[in-house]
């Protein structure tokens, strides 16, 4: 009996330690799937073991429902007349990002940081801009930010010269936010920096969504960044040469692969993100999924191929 107890509190005393990470006041990002960024307050309370919450913007105080948070996640349901929207957040320290789910399914992404926690992300200055419209066109800009707290001020010049103004500019931990004043209405713009590079989504004024990535002006060109000399080895201990050629844009990552025959083919959904990249190779009946890291100016990672088979390969710059 006596051992029981002494569980059900060591229990009890690990819950506490790991809710009140969860516990205090949150300032959020909200990226709804329709194309606008929500800047909203989340605040999360915890009595005798049990967690509460809502959500504080210009509309009120929405009280939320299923309000848990376990192995560093935090879940909860906002109920509006039109559905349950769930929200599934990760915590890191005092910085906080996840997803959240409209009940037609489609999703949207969430970012922000505690309120009051770390020191808030620098934005002023020139970004190097590259846009891919609805059409895949690609279309380059310079942004100059002004940031004043969490509120942002400044420009955009186009390739053709022409400067236009930022209004309703925020920043709300690594998330900005802010729209472009055009002939017909606004574009609606919503990214998130990491470091010296951005990326993120815009919607134009009839609804129209389009991608973006860039550069802090000025700013060292990534590592990953050239040629690299390939040695591949798949599940039977075979070795494959190739050349592999990179390049960063933002969270972006393209390029493409040579193989020693000749044969080559670009990469697809190529993605930087914390410490790793990943991308695709389409080579006619399926993608070859690759995901990396650098350590010590090599790269080295593992890859699978569409029958579902596992490599692995180390790649030294060319």
């Amino acid at each position: 009996m006596k051992l029981w107890k002494s569980l059900t509190v060591l229990f009890t005393f690990a819950f506490c330690l790991s809710a009140n990470d969860a516990v205090g006041r949150w300032k959020l990002a909200a990226n709804a799937p329709d194309g606008n960024t929500y800047q909203v307050t989340l605040v999360v309370k915890e009595d005798n073991g049990r967690l509460s919450g809502v959500l504080d913007s210009e509309r009120g105080a929405m009280p939320l429902q299923n309000v848990v948070y376990a192995n560093g996640e935090l879940r909860f349901d906002l109920v509006l007349d039109m559905g349950a929207i769930p929200f599934r957040l990760k915590i890191e320290g005092d910085r906080i990002s996840g997803t959240l789910t409209a009940p037609d399914g489609s999703t949207g992404s969430v970012t922000g940081q505690r309120e009051g926690g770390g020191a808030a992300v620098a934005v002023s200055g020139k970004w190097e801009i590259t846009a891919v419209d609805p059409d895949g066109t690609r279309r380059r800009a310079t942004l100059d930010l002004k940031q004043d707290g969490e509120r942002l001020t400044g420009a955009i010049t186009l390739e053709t010269g022409d400067s236009l103004p930022i209004s309703e500019g925020r920043l709300a931990g690594a998330t900005v936010s802010f729209k472009i004043p055009v002939g017909d209405g606004e574009i609606a713009v919503s990214g998130n920096v990491a470091g010296d590079s951005v990326s993120g989504t815009y919607t134009t004024p009839t609804g129209e969504k389009g991608k973006f990535s860039g550069q802090r002006a000025g700013a060292a060109q990534t590592p990953l960044t050239g040629k690299w000399n390939v040695v591949a080895r798949d599940s039977e201990g075979n070795e494959l040469r190739s050349t592999l050629e990179l390049k960063v844009d933002g969270g972006r990552l393209s390029g493409v692969i040579t193989t020693e025959s000749g044969d080559s083919a670009p990469l697809v959904d190529g993605k930087v993100e914390g410490g790793g990249f990943s991308f695709k190779i389409y080579i006619g009946d399926g993608n070859i999924e690759v995901k990396g890291r650098m350590e010590n100016g090599r790269l080295t990672g593992e890859y699978t191929t569409p029958n579902g088979s596992k490599g692995t390969y180390v790649a030294t710059r060319g």
